[in-house]
């Protein structure tokens, strides 16, 4: 279990990271903004993202828990990373996928109401 210490700095780091994503994305610099993203993957979260998004949609989940020993709070800053990710690269069928997977399954087992993510979940539901 991840000391409570540790989630608040995870969530501190996540948001100044997005904020240089943000910026390079502006800065029309999206190889800048992804190696960003893949970064904290691994830095924070310890995972490859782009080896994730090529797993097949129905072993995302088991994968992360089994192989990573993911938690709750895990899922909700990979939500982030991924969709940011997927704001990059809006073609990317496997990162959608990927995406949401995630999305559903924080939505099917958190207990508070995010519309943020119901909105996100219905970005990448409109989305050809």
């Amino acid at each position: 279990m991840i000391r409570k210490d540790y989630i608040q700095r995870y969530l501190d780091e996540l948001a100044k990271m997005l904020a240089k994503t943000n910026h390079f994305k502006q800065n029309n610099e999206p190889e800048k903004a992804n190696n960003q993203l893949d970064e904290f993957g691994l830095n924070f979260l310890k995972i490859n993202l782009n080896d994730l998004i090529l797993l097949q949609k129905k072993e995302i989940i088991t994968h992360l828990i089994a192989h990573h020993q993911f938690e709750f709070i895990h899922f909700v800053i990979l939500e982030d990373l991924l969709f940011h990710k997927y704001l990059l690269d809006p073609t990317h069928l496997n990162l959608k996928n990927c995406t949401l997977e995630v999305l559903n399954y924080l939505i099917k087992n958190d207990k508070d109401y995010s519309i943020e993510r119901v909105n996100r979940l219905n970005q990448l539901c409109q989305q050809k």
